[in-house]
């Protein structure tokens, strides 16, 4: 199909691939592929990991054609620029002259011009799941593009955080609704920047920014953040100066050690912490933190399937056996949460995927078993944002 150059940088991105086994981000491992292999120079790394995230985002798809050939046609739907590393793949002047369009017309090109019969639906798993609100086709071609990096501002920090990117001639973007969120390019070292080390700002999707702005918050109130991770939404939370008792809780203490040094370094000391396993309903851990809250915050465990765009090779290794898995914990946590909230008010579910059976079910499971209202539910949408799709619902107790 392709007149493909320089083959040797595909022989080593097959090797790359053909030695993962999914036990650690892909991302990872091929840094260490890369320690053991230390006469590769930057161009050719940088390259091969190109080659290699282009493979992960096409899935399933195309598996009649010999892997040499998957592999181009991958980098043609991934790749958008014109360098001196498309011009060497794709000589061909009608493929150069189109490496910067829309993935869905890069498509439609390589099925009418070589007349490849090409699924789009088979570049993502279990397609036939996913809610029916998302754009299906939208969403799959949309994953083919890298995404942002995203950056919440601490408000009270916005002159100074735009300030210095504007002094350091960092392209950045302002979201036109969330005036606080930065789209920066994906590889800027933002963990190394003055910003980050003085939390002037965090690290967090657009979408997930989003989601946070509808959390709805008054003084004095008791807020739960139950599988608070890292601390993301919390730290959204208390951004908003509104004085809250917070209590936050994880089910790992090394995941709630993050949480301490990102609270420090915000200079946030106001807060409870404890471990719990909000799965077992008669876990002792409950004891401590099992009062009646005004807001629960529950972010649960998934699939991630909405952030695979950032680690494609997860599309490889996921079945409907795990997805019923994660259903079933998602029940357990937020059934759970709701003997923890008092009436009247309200329990925040999100998750990052895309799947029925980790969103919308779990919450008509959740309406069907105890005395809650549906308030709002929605899909939060990365498409056309370099951003995550995330799937959000607002319960009320009755």
């Amino acid at each position: 199909m392709f007149s493909v150059s320089n083959n040797f940088l595909f022989t080593i991105a097959l090797d790359c691939i053909q030695g993962y086994s999914f036990l650690e981000p892909f991302s990872i491992y091929l840094k260490k592929y890369f320690q053991a292999n230390p006469k590769l120079g930057s161009r050719d790394r940088k390259n091969i990991r190109q080659l290699c995230y282009a493979w992960w985002r096409l899935g399933n798809a195309g598996k009649e054609h010999s892997n040499i050939e998957r592999m181009a046609i991958a980098l043609f739907i991934s790749y958008n620029q014109v360098d001196g590393f498309s011009e060497r793949i794709f000589k061909e002047n009608q493929l150069l002259n189109s490496i910067s369009l829309h993935p869905k017309l890069k498509w439609e090109l390589l099925q009418q011009s070589f007349s490849l019969n090409l699924n789009i639906l088979d570049a993502f798993p279990l397609c036939s799941l996913a809610e029916s609100e998302l754009l299906l086709d939208d969403f799959v071609y949309d994953g083919f593009l890298r995404r942002s990096l995203w950056i919440r501002i601490n408000k009270k920090f916005e002159n100074e955080v735009l300030a210095f990117y504007e002094n350091e001639k960092v392209d950045f973007k302002i979201h036109p609704v969330s005036k606080l969120s930065l789209q920066l390019p994906d590889d800027f070292d933002v963990l190394n920047s003055e910003p980050y080390k003085k939390g002037w700002i965090e690290i967090q999707d657009l979408s997930s920014q989003l989601l946070g702005a509808s959390y709805a918050i008054q003084k004095n109130e008791k807020w739960l953040d139950a599988c608070a991770g890292s601390g993301g939404k919390s730290l959204q939370l208390l951004d908003m100066n509104i004085d809250i008792d917070l209590t936050v809780t994880d089910i790992r203490e090394s995941i709630l050690t993050n949480l301490h040094l990102r609270f420090k370094r915000n200079h946030i000391k106001q807060y409870k912490s404890d471990v719990v396993d909000w799965s077992i309903a008669d876990n002792s851990s409950l004891q401590g933190v099992f009062k009646e809250y005004d807001a629960i915050i529950a972010d649960v465990p998934c699939s991630g399937s909405g952030t695979w765009a950032r680690t494609p090779e997860q599309k490889l290794c996921v079945d409907k056996e795990k997805i019923q898995s994660f259903s079933n914990l998602q029940y357990n946590i937020t059934n759970n949460l709701v003997a923890a909230l008092k009436k009247g008010c309200t329990l925040y579910y999100s998750t990052c995927s895309i799947y029925k059976q980790e969103n919308s079910d779990v919450v008509n499971r959740l309406l069907n078993n105890n005395a809650l209202e549906l308030a709002e539910q929605k899909m939060i949408s990365g498409i056309g944002s370099y951003a995550d799709t995330m799937y959000f619902a607002k319960l009320i107790k009755q």
